[in-house]
């Protein structure tokens, strides 16, 4: 059921309408609180559309009716729209803050409906808000929704159903996430493996021949060659002269 998701220990919760349910809205939360087991009497508090809203003693009186019973209840918000016609936007916020101030208010429920929000910049509020909560229903279509969870240690979880609606209940499934898968490789194509991979270090008779005839640069320049030498004889060489004994002038 829905409200087994979305009546946590979350204290803000928003929900994003995008599926023209926000004249039913408080209907809906009172039923998904039943569902729970919260009492409409005791621990269920809505501040009705048609109460003054222009007035802040309004607000003033909503609030001591939240906190003045020893139960913990369950605050639900006319829609941010209605409130917005009335309000600023800073004060919606303050009392949404002082609601969550007070340890007898467990939950505060905000309907929010982007369509009917006339503001210079409702993106903006619309995303205020959002950042405020700390569980957000997104109503997407008549039968998909997603729920954003902001848990104490910041954990962030978001996920989408699908979703059937009947006068008693919500029932809800989860949309699995199907796994990207590559296609299989054919029986006739080799398949290569980029990791440990070998490498051919044997040759046949032609790499072998190929190697041996490759001379490379340092062995080209250490090869030895045969040269002579041209000596042409000066005029002042004799080479007819006898050969002087080296002792000749030795006494002996």
């Amino acid at each position: 059921m829905l409200s087994n998701l979305i009546v946590t220990t979350q204290r803000l919760v928003v929900i994003i309408d995008d599926t023209a349910q926000e004249k039913i809205s408080q209907q809906i939360l009172t039923q998904l609180l039943k569902e729970q087991g919260q009492d409409e009497v005791s621990t269920i508090k809505a501040l009705p559309f048609s109460t003054d809203l222009k007035k802040w003693d309004t607000f003033v009186d909503f609030f001591r009716k939240c906190t003045r019973d020893e139960n913990k209840c369950n605050a639900i918000l006319p829609s941010l729209a209605d409130l917005l016609v009335y309000q600023s936007v800073e004060k919606i916020i303050h009392f949404v803050h002082t609601l969550l101030l007070s340890k007898q208010v467990q939950r505060v429920f905000l309907w929010i409906t982007p369509a009917n929000i006339v503001h210079s910049r409702a993106e903006y509020v619309v995303a205020a808000f959002e950042y405020l909560a700390d569980l957000i229903l997104h109503l997407e279509t008549n039968n998909t929704l997603s729920i954003v969870t902001r848990k104490a240690g910041g954990a962030v979880t978001n996920k989408r159903y699908t979703y059937t609606k009947n006068n008693k209940e919500f029932l809800v499934e989860a949309i699995q996430k199907i796994p990207k898968t590559t296609p299989a490789a054919k029986a006739d194509e080799p398949t290569t493996n980029t990791v440990g991979t070998t490498f051919k270090i044997e040759l046949n008779e032609d790499e072998l021949v190929a190697r041996n005839t490759l001379k490379l640069p340092y062995e080209k320049t250490s090869e030895t060659t045969e040269s002579s030498i041209i000596y042409t004889p000066d005029a002042g060489d004799d080479f007819d002269a006898e050969e002087e004994d080296p002792d000749e002038d030795l006494l002996i």
